[in-house]
């Protein structure tokens, strides 16, 4: 699924063997195992700040990437049955904050 917006694997994760290194696998991940314990998951999908491939240079940095860009429009047409929506969690823009200082000196 590497072709599909939902699937890209800007932190090369693909080659460390983590099942779930995109959107859509983690939710392949995480819905068979709830299957095994015989729950039906299905899931929405946060595409509000992920727009922009590739943006990180350090995948253990999570603070919000500047300029990531917001990804795919809300809507109900998805890349699986398994997830009802695509959503933006936050307003387009909006940050989770960071922990550090940014070049400008700000929080």
């Amino acid at each position: 699924h590497q072709s599909d917006p939902c699937c890209s694997d800007p932190c090369r994760l693909s080659s460390q063997y983590n099942p779930a290194h995109n959107e859509l696998n983690y939710v392949m991940e995480v819905s068979a195992q709830f299957s095994s314990l015989g729950f039906n998951a299905h899931f929405l999908v946060d595409t509000g700040r992920n727009g922009v491939p590739n943006m990180r240079s350090d995948c253990a940095n999570w603070c919000n990437i500047r300029g990531a860009g917001v990804g795919l429009l809300p809507s109900t047409q998805t890349a699986s049955p398994l997830i009802d929506a695509y959503h933006w969690l936050k307003t387009p823009g909006e940050s989770d904050g960071c922990t550090q200082t940014l070049p400008d000196g700000n929080m």
